[in-house]
Order: C-alpha cells, then structure tokens, then sequence
C-alpha cells in the first residue's frame, strides 16, 4: 500500500449522507460524520455516506479499485470523488452499472451547489465475472478525465469547481467494495498493462493456429514543465524496488512550457511508449478448456480449443492496482461449404485478374442486399506462392492499424470492416497487409454473410472455387501524381494507400497531388509527417470520403501510437493529420456519419488538423454533427461547407480564415428542440488571430434525421473557460439566418463560462461587423451580450487582407494562400 493510503488511514476526515432525490433531479450527500471501514476492501453502502479521507491538491488524481457486490441484483452508481468543497460540491469519476442490460457507463460527474450533472459518459459492455475495476478521475486544471484500468476513456473540460479538496469515495443506488483510494499529481500517469494499439477484445475461431499479441507493459510516468525541470524536479527517474528486486520506474515526460489542458491530454495519450519503463506481467485464464494463455517475450500467445467465451487476466504481481482482464471469445469452426455457385462476375478483384491495385477492398455482389450472419467466422487471404496467411477479417468488427508498415507512429482504430452498400458486401482488409507482386487467394467461412448468388444460398468461398487475383508491381519512389479510383484503372483503390504512398515513398517537402476519382470511399485516414500534399476530387458531390466514427467508438481526438503503445488512441475524426504542413483539400465530400443520438454517438469529427503547420480546404464540403471541424495551426477553407451543429469548427489554433464559405446548422438527432453552438475557440496566446469569417453564410438545414433547427435557438459561440486560451472569434460581412439567437452569444446568460477575454476589444475576443440577414438587409444587432459589434474603422482593425491575417506563421515570415 502507497504512503498516501496509510496516511489517509491515519486521519479520517467528516463524511457524508446521500439524500434522496427531490422532483426528479438527484441531490448531493447532505452532512453528517461517520467513521472510515479501514480494512480492505471496504464495503461502500448505496446512498450511505461519502467517505472523505484527506485532502489533496486542485490539479491531482484519485484511485481506487472497485465493483458491484454480488448479491446486489440493482443498478448503482460509484465514484472516486475529488476537489470535495462540502456535501453539494465536488467532482467524481466512476462506474454507472445497468445490472440488467449488462451494461455500464463509464461517468465523469459534477455535483455544484446541490445540482448533479453528468458530464461526460462513455458506455461500454459489462464483465459478469465480479472483476473489480481500477477507476481514476484525474483533475487539471479545467480538464477532467476517467481512466478505467489504467485506460484514458473520456475527458471533458469544466471549470465549475477549481479548488483543492477532499478526497474519497460513494456509492448510490447499490452496494460497491472498493480498496481505499489514493491520490498523487495530475503529471503522474497511470501504469498501463493492456494490448498494445488493439482493443481488449479478441475473437479466434477453432482450428485457428496461435496468436502472438504484442503487450503494452509499461509503469507510471510523469509529464513535467520544462521550466520544473530546469529547476530540477527532473533530474531523475525515480524508482521503487520491491522486495523480489523487480523495479518499477516513475520515468519522466519533459515537455516544453506551460502544460495546456489540451497538451496533458496529448501527452496522456502518447508518452507511454516513450517514458515509461516496462513491467512483468503473468496471463491467467478464467477457462482454460477454451483458450491457452501464455507469456512470451513480452507477449500474450493465445491459442483456441474450443467454442465459447472466456477472459484472461494479464496482471502485474507488483501492483494489484495494475492489471487487465481480456474477453476472448472463440467461435466454433465454420469452414465454407462446396457449392454450386458461380463466383465469375459475383467477386472483385475478378478471380485471376491482374494488376490488381494492392490496397484493393473485397467485393461479393449478392442477388439482393446480403445480411451479417453471426456465425463467428472470417474473411481470410492467403499468398498463394507459400501458403502464407496475410490477414483475418470478422464481420463482428475489428482494429486497424492505418499508415504504412514499418511507420514508427500509426493510428490505431476499432473499425467495422464489412459494409453492406445494395447488393454488395464490400470487405476492407486491414491497412498495409497486401504486397505488390504477389498472387492472393481468399477464402469466406460459412455464415458470415447471408444472401444467394444467382439464386443460390451462400455457403461461404472454398480454397477449391478459387478466387485469386495478382497484385500489381510497386510504384517506382518518388511518384508525385498519384490517383485513386474505387473500381477504374488507377495506382490505388483507396486514399490511405495514396497516403501511404507519400509518407513512404516520396521526400516530405515533395509535392505530391492526389486525385480521387467519383466514388464513395468508406475508410478513416491519416497524414503524417508530410507536406505539401494536395487531395483533389474529380468532383465535389460524387468523391464523398464516408465513415461513422464517434467519441464512444474511438475516444479522444486522436493522436498517433508506437509499437508499444497501450490501447487505442487513433480518435473519433475521419480524417486525422499530423506533423504536416501546406496540406490541401480541393473539391471533394468528407462526412462523419455518426449520430449524436446514436449510444455511442457525440463528438466526430470529420477532419482534424492537429499540426501547427497550414491547411488549405477550398470547394469542399465537411459534414457530421458534433466538433465537425478542429484544427490546430493556421488554416484557410475557402468556398467551402462545413455543416453540424454543436461546436462543429473548434480548435487550438493560431488563425483560422473562412472566407466565402457556408456554415449550415443542421437539426440535432439527440435534441430536436436544440441549435446548439457554431464554434469554441481554444486560440493559444492572446496575440494569435483565432477563427476569423468573412463574407459567408451561417444557414440552417436538416440534420440526418430529417428535424430542422428552431428558430432562434443557435450561439455564435461559446467558451470553454479556460484563462490560459482565448476567444478570438470574427464575423465580417456575414449574413446570417433566423436560426442565430438575437443575443448572439453564449456565457453566463445561458450557464456557459464567460469568454475570455471578458470584454472584446477590435482584434480580440467576440466581434462582428456588417452582419446582415440572409437576404442582405442589415441584421439588428442591437440585443447582442459578450460580444462587441464593431465601427467601420475598429473592422480594418480586426481584417484587411489574407496576407496581414496570417503575418504570424513562422516566426513572422508570413503566408498569403492562393
């Protein structure tokens, strides 16, 4: 047990009752003392009292492991509680189970004078084998983030409660066992013992030969300030040697300047692999007539032997904190069954075609629309020269490693590989596994789609029918004009392997244009590391980049992992750029297609810059709900049509110009009664120009439900309340439709933080001048709050011309995009 634990041990604070819940709206834990249970674990009564045992510091963590008891047959709720000002005031992060659904929710909570709100939830499936769970909820500054195991989940900014407090634990609705929580700085990071760039989930089948699966190990690190290391806090790892002489390290992240709540949040998701020390581990299995489990060379090898559904728990025997539990689910052997079917003219690649694209997807085509079966079998390839098998597809969903082979950083992605689009099932084999040159035999198990082929029921594809085809050769280095097309000649059949391309094969600063042909490309992307690259539409309406990604599929807004990398960290936008600079997007669709009302629906981008480099969008159209556009940077979308309708352009950025572009409001598939908000600015120092929009439209439409968005009830903007951020938001000459609230923007009147800074002046904060209505007639500006509605002389002030807008980029040497 940490010092931490058996000081809190040694001095209990006051604690709390749970009071019931009044009008429907839950209430905080009102006053009363009792005394800490300090053995472990200790018992947590539902609604009984919130057990505070110490105080800790504003920017801190809490931990604690725990789970539901047993016999409790209810749903309930627990926490780890920080920042604990008295009974109606504090923050927790824990567990919400649905005994009956089997299911739980992963919640970040505030409770703020007697007021419970849930913050952020992210839901997943629960265990039914009684297995606790390590929950943190980590506090920084305005940043609140839940781990689960070691896991970051989910994160969300507030800054409702920002001062230091108790520590502790509750629990509602049912009884929880818990260990007594520890608490330590917000810099010190989670161990991490999980499945490295992969969920911790995986399916096998019987008769399938043993898998290898890399194991992220890794101990606690620390993110310091580079001017606390200048003062010497970083002078060293420090370590702690048990008593059976296995060391675990609490290596250090140096990190130049002022930790952002965005730049903890990047470095929480990424520095593992480059800070941290590894860990011994042992793999035990819940059933072992099921599934081998052994360890190694830092593996996990897992070898089926027969149907069924079981767990293993990789554990640290250092640490009882430190563990994971995999679910591992075997389907029984389903090979495919000889048939009389015709596979001529039903299959593409077309069996034995040749120069066949080597990023090439699968298709069936199927008399009519095909269904998933859930028969637990795969999509295998096999190279024909040795026999080899390249890759397994499962129709029940699968992780993606995007980026070329071999890349030191990749972006990993839960990923549905097998899409049903009218009477085809297109299949999309994982990223990177097939070669040029090479011949490839595939074979499709029994019951994974169901359907009929020239009006025989499908059985699956045998070895014996003979679908192959021939790879073509490998590009020559250095291409610069490449083209992608989902069924015509072309170098590729899809974008990532155009991407691929020129991250791997052509110099960084190399131009390089790619041009997609008219299709529908269903995939999530990634760039890094290269500039000057151009993707063209052959058009802007038929090249429609297409994918359903969400925060409650891929959390966080993404950030690229290396080998050793725990989990998945690859986020929620379609298009994920890195490290680049002067990347262009010209005359094509790019569309998230996640639902805000979908379970695991929320944030989803469908492009997010994350580079402090330039980003050109022109004659493009960027489509989803929620946070549809972030960029980091300095950008300019020109002609263009970003549409969504909470926070849906947002970022940490330097300037971003919109310049005669269209900002559609679209009706909101969770809350038809709500318009939500067009942007946040998180702008990073108060000299950067921030998001700056000139002779556009703000119009509304319907969302993908089909409701519209009221009258009235859209903001401009609001805050996220940060001091260490501004909001620079500029409105030039726009018009504007009926759906903009007459106040404008929102802060405090509507219960939003106020922006920052606080009264705008002519080239900072919430500005507009020239707003009209959509017909051209002078808005009526005069009911506008927190913004500031500019003279003709304070609006040169705020924007003249591209050039003088983006004079910051480098250093002062300018930009002037074309």
């Amino acid at each position: 047990m940490s010092l931490t634990a058996l000081l809190a041990l040694a001095a209990l604070a006051p604690v709390a009752t749970q009071a019931p819940a009044v009008n429907g709206v839950d209430r905080p834990p009102a006053p009363a003392t009792a005394p800490l249970e300090t053995r472990a674990p200790l018992r947590i009564d539902a609604d009984a009292p919130v057990r505070i045992l110490g105080r800790s510091d504003a920017d801190a963590y809490v931990e604690a492991r725990l789970r539901p008891l047993p016999a409790a047959g209810a749903d309930g709720r627990a926490y780890v509680v920080g920042r604990y000002q008295d009974a109606g005031n504090w923050y927790g992060a824990g567990l919400a189970w649905q005994d009956a659904k089997g299911r739980m929710q992963i919640e970040i909570v505030r409770i703020q004078d007697g007021r419970l709100t849930r913050l952020k939830q992210f839901n997943r499936a629960a265990a039914t084998d009684a297995r606790f769970y390590t929950v943190r909820l980590e506090m920084a500054g305005n940043s609140l983030t839940a781990y689960l195991d070691g896991e970051r989940i989910t994160s969300v900014i507030d800054g409702g409660l920002a001062q230091a407090g108790g520590y502790g634990v509750v629990a509602q609705g049912a009884p929880f066992e818990m260990s007594v929580p520890v608490t330590g700085a917000a810099t010190d990071k989670p161990a991490r013992l999980a499945l490295a760039r992969v969920p911790q989930r995986v399916q096998l089948s019987v008769g399938d030969a043993p898998v290898s699966l890399a194991v992220s190990a890794l101990g606690p690190y620390r993110i310091v300030a580079a001017a606390d290391a200048d003062a010497g806090s970083n002078a060293s790892a420090s370590s702690n040697t048990s008593g059976n002489g296995t060391a675990s390290a609490n290596a250090s992240l140096l990190l130049p300047g002022y930790l952002t709540p965005s730049a903890l949040q990047d470095a929480a998701m990424s520095a593992p692999a480059n800070g941290a020390q590894t860990i011994r581990f042992t793999a035990s299995v819940a059933q072992p007539a099921l599934v081998t489990a052994t360890v190694a060379d830092g593996a996990l090898v897992l070898a089926p032997r027969a149907a069924g559904v079981t767990t293993v728990t990789l554990a640290s025997p250092d640490n009882p904190n430190v563990q994971s539990v995999l679910e591992v689910r075997v389907a029984a052997a389903s090979p495919a069954r000889q048939s009389d079917i015709k596979l001529a003219g039903a299959v593409l690649p077309a069996i034995g075609e040749r120069d066949v694209p080597f990023d090439t997807p699968l298709r069936l085509r199927f008399d009519q629309a095909p269904v998933l079966g859930g028969s637990g079998g795969a999509i295998r390839v096999y190279r024909v020269r040795d026999g080899a098998l390249v890759d397994t597809v499962r129709a029940g969903g699968e992780a993606d490693l995007l980026g070329y082979a071999g890349q030191p950083l990749r972006r990993a992605v839960r990923w549905q590989p097998v899409a049903i689009e009218g009477q085809d099932a297109i299949i999309h084999l994982h990223n990177a596994k097939l070669a040029p040159g090479e011949q490839y035999r595939v074979t499709v198990d029994d019951g994974v789609l169901v359907g009929a082929i020239g009006g025989v029921a499908f059985a699956g594809v045998t070895q014996q029918q003979g679908w192959t085809f021939h790879t073509r050769a490998a590009l020559p280095p250095g291409a610069q004009a490449l083209v992608v097309d989902d069924d015509g000649a072309a170098d590729f059949r899809t974008v990532q392997g155009a991407l691929n391309y020129a991250m791997q094969h052509t110099a960084r600063t190399a131009p390089v244009t790619v041009t997609i042909r008219d299709g529908r490309y269903q995939e999530l992307l990634y760039l890094r590391g290269k500039d000057n690259l151009t993707l063209r539409g052959q058009s802007r309406d038929g090249v429609v980049i297409d994918a359903v990604n969400s925060d409650g599929v891929n959390p966080g807004s993404g950030t690229a992992q290396d080998a050793r990398a725990p989990g998945i960290t690859g986020g929620r936008a379609v298009l994920l750029v890195e490290d680049a600079d002067m990347v262009t997007i010209d005359g094509l669709t790019l569309r998230n297609s996640a639902l805000r009302a979908a379970p695991n629906g929320g944030q989803a981008e469908a492009l997010f810059f994350n580079s402090e480099g330039r980003l050109i969008v022109k004659n493009a159209s960027l489509f989803s709900e929620q946070d549809t556009v972030q960029v980091r940077g300095y950008s300019w979308f020109y002609r263009s049509l970003i549409a969504g309708n909470v926070d849906y352009i947002w970022g940490n950025n330097r300037a971003a110009l919109f310049e005669d572009s269209e900002l559609r409001t679209v009706g909101d598939s969770g809350n038809g009664k709500s318009g939500g908000y067009l942007l946040q600015a998180r702008t990073v120092s108060a000299q950067d120009k921030g998001f700056m929009f000139v002779n556009s439209r703000l119009t509304h439409g319907p969302g993908p439900t089909g409701n519209d968005v009221p009258a009235g009830a859209t903001w401009l903007a609001r805050s996220p309340g940060y001091a260490a951020t501004w909001d620079h938001v500029a409105f030039i000459n726009c018009r504007m439709g009926p759906h903009i609230a007459p106040v404008g923007w929102a802060g405090p009147n509507v219960r939003q933080p106020a922006p920052n800074p606080g009264q705008a002046t002519a080239t900072a904060g919430w500005r507009e001048y020239g707003s009209m209505d959509l017909e051209g007639k002078p808005l009526d500006t005069s009911a506008r709050q927190f913004g500031r509605v500019l003279d003709a002389q304070e609006a040169k002030a705020a924007y003249t011309t591209r050039a003088e807008f983006f004079a910051g980029f480098g250093g002062g040497r300018g930009w002037r995009p074309e």
